[in-house]
């Protein structure tokens, strides 16, 4: 007994079993489970949780990141006085959406519409490795300089690469827009602490 041929209709039907459809839009990548899962991402799956926290942005975990590395550098520094850690997490979090702000508008140069809340998530994530700093600052005086420029060094790189995914551009592309933003951000927090200064002089 000869087998039976298959139809057309069979063929299409395992074709499009087999071929995905090329119309169809990519899915977005899976959302992280926790805030602890982002933490962990963060530092040792940057890639994938960047890419996950452009997709789910939460500006309100941002925030509580840069809330958090502000008050260890405050206690590595030995204030642990309440009015200095408030201001630290106050002056953090301001200096982070100028950062932000600043970051948003030199990307309009490349043509780029980004969210506010994207560019805060995941700036704000990528400020995590700045938490090391104080571990490299407690070694032996031989390790203690290399370990620091290391923590430094890793703060820029997930800075940057963060912006580069946000942005969609090359991180290459991105080294030329970062600094611009920080220095940036460094005037304008000088600016103020100068405007308060002036009017705090006028009227004492």
């Amino acid at each position: 007994m000869n087998p039976t041929e298959p139809n057309s209709a069979d063929l299409d039907a395992i074709a499009t079993d087999i071929i995905p459809d090329r119309d169809t839009p990519p899915q977005p990548p899976q959302t992280l489970g926790t805030f602890l899962d982002r933490l962990y991402g963060t530092l040792f799956l940057p890639q994938m949780t960047f890419e996950q926290l452009r997709t789910n942005p939460n500006f309100v975990q941002g925030a509580i990141v840069i809330a958090l590395v502000n008050t260890l550098e405050t206690l590595r520094l030995e204030q642990v006085v309440s009015y200095r850690i408030i201001w630290s997490v106050i002056s953090g979090i301001i200096g982070w959406l100028f950062f932000t702000f600043l970051l948003k508008q030199l990307a309009n140069v490349f043509q780029k519409n980004v969210e506010m809340r994207e560019l805060l998530t995941l700036t704000g994530f990528a400020s995590l490795p700045w938490l090391f700093m104080a571990p490299a600052l407690s070694l032996s005086p031989r390790f203690r300089v290399i370990s620091a420029i290391a923590v430094m060094i890793w703060f820029i790189v997930w800075q940057v690469w963060s912006a580069s995914v946000v942005l969609g551009i090359k991180i290459w592309k991105t080294l030329a827009i970062v600094p611009l933003a920080i220095f940036g951000g460094m005037v304008a927090l000088i600016w103020l602490g100068n405007t308060i200064k002036l009017i705090l002089s006028i009227s004492l």
